[in-house]
């Protein structure tokens, strides 16, 4: 690699901004929590990739498995199934059958929002019926489906409108779920107004999709009686429960799945990021007898479920089974969240939440309204002492739903000394004056 050139190139205005990049820098290197850039700066990695680094760039088993498996199978889309589909499905089937979720089988895809619009297609097919249930402050993904299911950044639908209104015809949000305290009796309340759709439209409604961990929105957790009040209207109404754990989900809050933490089943689980070590892969999982109610070919993907892809997933996996790093980021997550909570009421601190390595600091300013400014300080600040972060939160013009918050997701497996570290340099940032 010649990088001059890289770096004349970047600088060539090839890539179009849209995609947000966090800084002008180019990836050169990278190993374990670690990013090297072509310039030649070295930085402690807490974004994981967007959460999906679950055990670290380039983990030496995940290389070898994409090495050997591109040497064997690299690609055959729906004509043929491949060994590494179905050891990856065998594996999540073991680990969705001890959440609760018995005989799962699998349609693997690309992306996130491939599977929460597939999703979505199996609910409408399944009960019949014409609507859809999302959160405000959710995020599901980009495609047209999910843009209009998402609620959590005016920015992501708001030019898409005039092909989202006849969407919205048949998508409903439930009020956004900052259930910290909830008394379940507030006519703010998730599930109150969860309740109230259900009340006008519960004979057509097919399906709730609910994050147990809300991401972009905010990083907010639901609470146990909120997740057991969904589960019960959704039995309730004959709809379908949708889990969303494409960001949250393989372990990244302390558990394999994020609803584990609120004692409930869904009946449909998509996920994504993590479980392709690195490589683009998602999928959907229900049980067996409710994918069966698809016919052959009512729902496809060209690469969804890549082999390589799979071998990379099936590698990380097993990786974060046999060295126990959801336990650890359990452990660990509760031990820095304490220590983060310190700053609670103080330098415009109000909360500091989340499980895991999924953890959420919110900043308000004096006047108790979301501090995005300072978001993007603080961000640049960290990126200084070559620390990279993310931020997060709901922008809608909506004091009881919006939210600024600086979102921790490091690789689970990141040493002890550089977890603390990374820790040290975000406490320094925000007490700084």
């Amino acid at each position: 690699m010649n990088t001059k050139h890289i770096l004349e190139l970047n600088q060539a205005g090839l890539l179009a901004d849209v995609l947000g990049f966090e800084t002008d820098e180019v990836a050169g290197q990278t190993a374990g929590s670690h990013v090297s850039t072509l310039s030649g700066r070295e930085f402690v990695d807490f974004t994981g990739g967007i959460a999906v680094h679950a055990c670290g760039h380039c983990h030496p088993n995940v290389v070898a498995a994409i090495q050997a498996q591109a040497a064997q199978v690299l690609h055959t889309s729906d004509t043929m199934r491949h060994a590494p589909q179905l050891e990856l499905a065998d594996f999540l089937r073991g680990k969705l059958a001890s959440a609760g979720v018995e005989s799962a089988a699998f349609v693997f895809m690309n992306s996130g929002s491939e599977s929460n619009d597939g999703a979505a297609k199996l609910a409408l097919k399944v009960t019949g019926r014409k609507k859809l249930v999302a959160f405000v402050g959710a995020f599901h993904g980009r495609t047209m489906l999910c843009s209009a299911l998402s609620r959590s950044k005016t920015a992501h639908w708001q030019s898409l409108e005039p092909f989202l209104t006849p969407l919205r015809q048949h998508i409903l949000h439930a009020p956004a779920p900052r259930c910290a305290g909830c008394t379940m009796d507030s006519p703010s309340c998730c599930n109150v107004g969860l309740e109230a759709l259900f009340a006008e439209y519960g004979d057509d409604i097919a399906a709730v999709f609910f994050e147990a961990q809300q991401g972009e929105g905010g990083y907010l957790p639901r609470t146990p009686e909120s997740g057991k009040r969904l589960r019960e209207l959704c039995n309730k109404h004959g709809a379908l429960l949708i889990a969303d754990e494409i960001q949250a989900g393989m372990g990244r809050t302390g558990r394999w799945f994020a609803f584990e933490h609120l004692g409930i089943v869904p009946d449909i689980v998509v996920f994504g990021k993590a479980v392709g070590g690195g490589m683009p892969l998602a999928g959907i999982a229900a049980r067996a007898e409710l994918l069966a109610r698809w016919t052959p070919g009512e729902h496809g993907t060209t690469f969804g479920g890549n082999p390589v892809s799979c071998a990379a997933g099936l590698a990380a996996m097993r990786l974060m089974d046999e060295e126990g790093l959801v336990e650890r980021a359990a452990r660990l997550g509760e031990e820095a969240k304490a220590r983060l909570r310190k700053l609670v009421g103080s330098h415009g601190v109000v909360d500091v939440r989340g499980n895991g390595f999924m953890l959420g600091i919110e900043l308000r300013t004096p006047e108790d309204k979301p501090d995005y400014a300072r978001l993007d300080i603080l961000k640049d600040a960290c990126r200084e002492q070559d620390l990279l972060v993310l931020t997060c939160g709901a922008k809608l013009g909506d004091p009881k739903a919006d939210c600024a918050v600086i979102r921790l997701i490091p690789p689970l497996n990141t040493p002890e000394d550089i977890l603390w570290h990374g820790i040290g340099i975000v406490e320094r940032v925000i007490s700084a004056p």
